[in-house]
């Protein structure tokens, strides 16, 4: 009992905890990766800022003409925004602080009610969480402006409101990593997003077709949704406010009623989840074990060495490396969707933009060339400038391996341009099929700028991918966000070799000769072919001298 009560209470826990936390920012700034990733996570909380504030005086102001104007119903509109944005913002943003999975906390002897507060206190510190409670308060401040009376009363519906999107988010959160430990659940659930992501395209030509159709308008649906809107926590959140400002405060507090047992049931599934991952529960995926494979007979190539393919004009290191990023990517749902989808994309938005008539001041020359940026941008930022993402503890393999990282790299890179050489061809087809033919001179000098561009990124993603690894897993809901540094420079190049391609494809277009554009995109790729050669002989050297990174940072327990 003596050693029981010498426990540290949770207060104290916590206090460890965040001591600990504070501890490892401090002594990660002694190195020169440290200062650089606080540096780009600073640019990054200060670009978010305005965000923050400007979405909190947004609020703040409509909050106080909601009221002061009479129209108290919207208010519920404004509790919607911010339940929307705190639980869609976790899923479609990088978080910009890192991110560090607590449950990791459970090696060390925590009561369980200091695991618990600290998987609120994680949540708190959330950016979309904390732009929303910026915004609840400014929120606060409107309503008891422009209505004195309900300073007291508007506290505790946004304090109960706040704490129900608190514990709904880290519920959500729970229950998903519990429902996307299995590969194949993810991949579905992988492809779902993407048909999501892409259906939003499709909301414009939707809105466009009832426009000119008002008598098809579905204002059946908006009588069905209106009332299952107002059933759920944001419309609850509204309405009490709403019935406050009418002086109705039993109606009031019989809707914050409902508030508050939403918020109680979310709490109870949340403790549900934490409870079972208290216990020990493991969510790996480990396979059990397996019967093990006969021995075979001294010099005789397994079944599998004898498949492996031979690429002519290739190192077998290099062709081993490209089969292996083809063989994983035909492996992998989710990173085959992000590999073809450009090129429907592609169609898809080729619709939109002819059906709103985005085109008509672009000429149609000049279609190819800006779908073959998009194009660009979606598959090299993804897959260049963080080429290890996915090894995992494979990267122990390369380092033991008798090949030299540069080969290694090489091989990732010719597989990233042969994605894009594909890719290029389909679009090519594409835009011929839905606008015009793009002309010779300007599929040579589109081709051209992609070669310098791609270069030009080989170049500098190649050592981005050694000196800032970041490990990624495909469908982890709870992914850890890319490395500052390389988020900052992989947009700057980007901004940098897609703009300059433009400026040279316009000036020579303006000049009627956009045929002089190739010999200026033939210099710029022997300049950026320069850069990538003198880039691969460091590879070698740069990997060695940074071997403790890659391990630490690829092979780390997730």
């Amino acid at each position: 009992m003596a050693g029981i009560s010498q426990i540290p209470g949770v207060r104290q826990q916590v206090g460890f905890i965040a001591r600990l936390r504070w501890l490892l920012f401090k002594n990660s700034l002694r190195n020169i990766k440290g200062r650089l990733e606080a540096v780009s996570a600073g640019i990054l909380w200060l670009m978010m800022s305005g965000l923050v504030f400007g979405g909190g005086i947004f609020m703040g102001i409509a909050t106080y003409f909601l009221v002061a104007s009479g129209r108290w119903s919207w208010l519920a509109g404004l509790t919607w925004i911010v339940f929307l944005f705190w639980q869609v913002y976790p899923i479609f943003a990088a978080s910009v602080n890192v991110q560090f999975d607590f449950a990791n906390l459970l090696r060390f002897p925590l009561r369980f009610s200091s695991f618990f507060a600290l998987s609120l206190i994680y949540g708190l510190f959330d950016p979309g969480a904390v732009a929303s409670l910026v915004w609840l308060f400014s929120m606060w401040i409107g309503l008891s402006i422009a209505r004195p009376a309900m300073l007291g009363w508007g506290l505790i519906v946004l304090l109960i409101f706040a704490a129900m999107n608190l514990f709904f988010g880290r519920m959500l959160l729970a229950w998903l990593e519990k429902w996307l430990a299995r590969r194949r659940t993810r991949e579905i659930l992988g492809f779902i997003f993407i048909l999501i992501i892409i259906s939003f395209q499709l909301i414009g030509p939707t809105l466009r077709h009832f426009e000119h159709h008002h008598s098809q308008l579905p204002n059946g649906w908006l009588s069905i949704l209106l009332p299952v809107a107002h059933a759920l926590p944001p419309g609850l959140a509204g309405r009490s406010l709403q019935f406050g400002l009418g002086g109705n405060f039993l109606y009031a507090s019989y809707l914050l009623l409902f508030l508050l047992l939403y918020a109680a049931m979310f709490l109870w599934l949340l403790r549900v989840r934490l409870s079972a991952q208290f216990r020990g529960e493991n969510l790996s995926e480990t396979s059990a074990a397996a019967a093990p494979a006969p021995v075979r007979s001294r010099g005789v190539p397994s079944a599998a060495a004898a498949a492996s393919w031979k690429i002519p004009g290739l190192s077998h290191s290099i062709g081993a490396v490209f089969e292996k990023e083809i063989r994983y990517a035909f492996r992998s749902g989710p990173m085959l969707l992000t590999l073809i989808m450009p090129a429907p994309l592609v169609v898809l938005l080729g619709f939109t933009f002819r059906q709103q008539g985005a085109f008509r001041h672009l000429p149609l020359q000049m279609v190819f060339p800006v779908a073959i940026a998009y194009v660009f941008l979606i598959i090299q930022i993804n897959s260049v400038f963080n080429s290890f993402a996915y090894e995992g503890t494979g990267i122990q393999f390369m380092l033991l391996a008798p090949v030299r990282f540069r080969d290694v790299l090489l091989g990732k890179n010719l597989f990233v341009a042969f994605v894009t050489i594909v890719e290029t061809l389909l679009v090519w087809i594409v835009v011929a099929w839905m606008f015009a033919r793009p002309s010779v001179e300007i599929s040579v000098a589109t081709v051209a700028a992609l070669l310098y561009a791609s270069l030009a990124n080989f170049a500098i993603g190649n050592i981005l991918s050694v000196c800032y690894p970041r490990r990624l897993e495909f469908g982890v809901f709870r992914q850890k966000k890319q490395a500052g540094v390389t988020m900052i420079v992989a947009l700057v190049a980007q901004a940098v070799l897609v703009g300059l391609g433009g400026i040279v494809l316009a000036l020579t277009r303006s000049f009627h000769r956009p045929i002089l554009s190739v010999p200026i995109f033939l210099a710029f790729a022997i300049i950026a072919a320069i850069g990538y050669r003198v880039s691969l002989g460091r590879l070698d050297s740069l990997a060695l001298s940074h071997r403790e990174a890659l391990t630490a940072e690829l092979c780390r327990a997730e």
